[in-house]
């Protein structure tokens, strides 16, 4: 497979998702977060920086801005004064969940080219890359 085969499906995906990621007044960096936090919550600023491959200055920026959107909460960590562990609102649970809930009808549909065993190969062969990959960053 050629790099610009998989950039373009992401721009795609992007360019399917831009309008309502707008509609919901967030960024594709505050939806990223957002979306990550839904899965994570009691996770630190670290914690999504580091999974999303993402500088803490930019996820820290971002932070402030879903605060002041009433999407994300920071709270002090009890064991350790110096971490803020993040949860989203009711307003941020309702907007990401019907994000994803978009995201996922698209790769449905898109994927509804392949049988269901070719779904099932690919979803495993797109984890089998993704660890492939974080082994290489763990590398370096």
């Amino acid at each position: 497979m050629e790099y610009q085969t998989l950039n373009l499906l992401f721009r795609c995906n992007k360019e399917f998702s831009h309008e309502p990621i707008r509609r919901h007044e967030l960024s594709d960096t505050e939806c990223m977060i957002c979306s990550y936090i839904y899965s994570h919550e009691n996770c630190s600023q670290d914690d999504v920086s580091a999974a999303l491959k993402t500088d803490k200055t930019t996820v820290g920026k971002a932070l402030a801005s879903l605060e002041k959107k009433k999407c994300v909460i920071r709270t002090q960590d009890k064991a350790d004064k110096r971490i803020k562990r993040l949860f989203l609102t009711d307003v941020g649970h309702e907007k990401i969940a019907e994000l994803l809930e978009i995201h996922n009808n698209w790769l449905r549909e898109i994927m509804t080219c392949l049988s269901s065993e070719e779904q099932k190969r690919f979803e495993n062969y797109c984890e089998r890359l993704l660890a492939a990959a974080e082994e290489l960053e763990n590398v370096r």
